[in-house]
């Protein structure tokens, strides 16, 4: 027992344990004898401590005297003994029963050495609250029932009676249970329900049953006065009903965080013994589950002492959100049931909510008898985590293209908290991509590992993109001297040299063309691969494998009729829809010398009209030089 608060005028004493006796305290009122009636308000505030142990929790009983009206029923001797100064109001021990307090205005077992109580002289009238808290401060879900006993003395000579009132008993109570002996009469007035003693009663039966009964609450708490009658108490102890708790078990303790995914639960209850677990007979019981929100309720079967129930008949089902509450039929519930076992298997599955929330899934069945609640132990299920990869683009104004994105590794799932994870390689192992205008080139994930600690891994990977290497074309003399830029003469023989080099993902087998420059001829037989070939166009067909080179070589002869033209020579590497253009060779030629030829006289007109046209000829020959000149 521990104070919580003590008023001022409120004093306490010890007796010590004596023969059969076990020891006492008592708390008493200092009174002013010369008032008829004087209130004193919160007199007292007690709890106690670890007095027992519900659905696995440490409880705490709190007994608040609300106030205290003190009434001066005679000035008898003890009224004017000057050493008699106090009203006893509260005993707290174990000599009438057990979890109980005693509202009494004298003391009793005997105490020779306590002499400052008045006897006979006041009668009281106690409004107190009993409330049931757990110790660990979490809501509390008890019922509390009391046993008000021990209300028998009847209005006497001083206009005094003991009475046991509730306040708001409509509400503030929901079942009472009397014996078929009980004596006690009911008064309402007002707000306050009022039971009356019709007969004296002796020894612990009659006192409990006759003058007695029990009252279940409709919350944890009880608000009710006593009355006392100088001289006269009743003993008022306060219980929890504590019917065998369901036992709860879930079929995984481990789901992906993947929707669809099965998490079934079965539940145990058993059925209460009335008048033993509960007080008087069972009227009603459910069976209340509640699922988390990331769980879709599929189905459930109900068995009873080994046989499967029909729903309908046997029990009914109602739903209310993730809310489902099995009724068990009114037919079940007789005392030759009690003992029995329900067993209720209960189907779910994972819905989409499961992939943004990870917290761990926590189910609690509740068995509902009579309104009282008896939570199930509480079983978890951890939700996995998983493995995910990303890629990007490092390359700027350049997107990656789904050949890349289908190199994406898999997400894995079913990771725990404090998994050490690494990336996965694209795809195949595959790090280079070839698509029609380069290469898309893998350099590395963001990090090298990752350990999982209540979120999803995740790894992002980078691409880098490189267009193709253009193939090179090079032109050589007979020497096998570069002469890219330089002039060449009518009847020298050019090398053109392709160089191709495989820089893809895979074996190419490419088409190499090239349209040899005008005023040039094929060397018959000259080409380094096999050829197909027109009067000026080129073409061959090889397969180059990845990483590989290949080198095409073929000759021309400069037509003797060039006059300074420009042989340029491009070549094209095509496959697929790739089409790679070497450089362009370039290579001047000459221009020819033209010498006017000598005239004999035949007579000046034809001399002068051979001279003009022969001048007008040459001009024009010259005026088209210019301008091949300034073209090339």
């Amino acid at each position: 027992m521990e104070v919580l608060s003590q008023s001022g005028v409120v004093e306490r004493d010890y007796i010590p344990a004596s023969g059969s006796w076990a020891e006492s305290t008592v708390f008493s009122l200092r009174v002013d004898k010369s008032q008829s009636r004087q209130t004193i308000d919160a007199p007292i505030k007690l709890r106690f401590n670890n007095a027992g142990v519900v659905n696995g929790k440490v409880v705490d009983v709190y007994v608040t005297f609300n106030s205290i009206d003190a009434y001066r029923v005679q000035q008898n001797a003890d009224y004017y003994n000057p050493n008699k100064t106090v009203v006893p109001f509260l005993t707290i021990d174990e000599n009438w029963g057990t979890k109980s307090i005693q509202i009494m205005d004298y003391i009793w077992a005997p105490h020779p050495n306590i002499t400052k109580d008045m006897y006979g002289s006041f009668a009281l009238d106690a409004n107190v609250t009993a409330e049931l808290k757990y110790q660990d401060g979490t809501p509390t879900d008890l019922k509390m029932v009391m046993l008000p006993s021990d209300i028998d003395v009847a209005l006497n000579a001083l206009g005094r009676e003991e009475t046991f009132s509730i306040f708001d008993n409509d509400t503030a109570s929901s079942k009472i249970i009397k014996n078929p002996s009980y004596a006690l009469t009911k008064t309402v007035t007002g707000n306050k329900t009022t039971w009356h003693p019709t007969k004296e009663t002796a020894g612990s039966w009659n006192e409990h049953n006759i003058s007695g009964f029990a009252v279940r609450s409709e919350t944890n708490a009880m608000h009710f006065e006593s009355t006392t009658t100088a001289v006269s108490g009743s003993l008022f102890g306060f219980y929890a009903e504590t019917p065998k708790s369901p036992v709860k078990q879930v079929s995984t303790d481990k789901v992906p965080s993947l929707a669809g995914q099965a998490v079934d639960y079965t539940a145990k209850y058993t059925m209460p013994t009335p008048g033993k677990d509960i007080i008087g007979s069972v009227s009603s019981m459910q069976m209340i589950e509640t699922f988390d929100d990331r769980l879709d309720f599929q189905s459930l079967s109900v068995r009873f002492d080994g046989r499967t129930l029909s729903e309908g008949g046997d029990y009914s089902v109602s739903r209310n959100g993730q809310k489902v509450t099995v009724t068990i039929a009114s037919k079940y519930l007789t005392a030759s049931n009690a003992g029995k076992e329900y067993i209720i298997t209960y189907k779910t599955k994972t819905n989409s909510k499961i992939v943004q929330n990870r917290a761990v899934i926590e189910n609690q069945v509740t068995h509902s008898v009579d309104n009282i609640l008896l939570p199930s132990n509480k079983v978890t299920t951890n939700v996995l985590f998983k493995k995910t990869h990303q890629f990007i683009s490092g390359t700027p104004n350049k997107n990656l293209p789904t050949e890349v994105l289908n190199l994406l590794p898999q997400e894995q799932n079913g990771l725990e908290n404090g998994t050490r994870v690494t990336p996965e390689s694209p795809k195949g192992n595959k790090t280079k991509v070839s698509v029609a205008d380069g290469n898309w080139t893998f350099q590395s994930y963001d990090k090298s590992s990752e350990t999982i600690q209540d979120k999803d891994a995740h790894f992002i990977g980078m691409w880098t993109f490189e267009e193709y290497e253009a193939p090179v074309k090079e032109v050589f003399n007979s020497d096998g001297i570069n002469i890219d830029n330089q002039e060449v003469k009518p009847g020298d023989e050019l090398t053109y040299k392709i160089t191709y080099k495989n820089t893809t993902d895979s074996n190419k087998q490419v088409t190499i063309t090239d349209v040899i420059p005008n005023y040039t001829e094929y060397v018959r037989n000259s080409s380094s691969h096999s050829i197909v070939q027109n009067k000026r166009w080129l073409k061959w067909t090889v397969t180059v494998p990845k990483d590989k080179t290949v080198t095409i070589q073929f000759k021309v002869k400069v037509d003797s009729k060039v006059d300074g033209q420009e042989l340029n020579n491009t070549a094209t590497v095509t496959f697929g829809s790739t089409a790679l253009s070497t450089n362009t060779t370039k290579n001047k030629t000459p221009f020819k010398k033209y010498v006017l030829p000598e005239t004999g006289g035949q007579g000046t007109i034809y001399y002068l009209f051979g001279g003009a046209v022969l001048t007008t000829i040459s001009a024009l020959w010259l005026i088209r030089r210019f301008k091949q000149t300034m073209t090339s």
